[in-house]
């Protein structure tokens, strides 16, 4: 028997504004996307996560 062990979308919680909003590195979007750590870790987490929306 095979047991599931994943977080739904809902548990994480959901971003209230853009990250990149107050960044300092900011005007050079989008070429600091690749080396930036707070995306990478939101990423990492939502990676992690089931969908709790019904696809069609």
């Amino acid at each position: 028997m095979t047991i599931y062990t994943f977080t739904f979308d809902f548990e994480v919680g959901t971003l209230v504004k853009s990250p990149c909003r107050n960044c300092e590195h900011r005007e050079k979007f989008p070429k600091c996307i690749s080396g930036c750590e707070r995306l990478d870790r939101i990423q990492s987490i939502l990676a992690g996560t089931r969908s709790s929306a019904r696809r069609s």
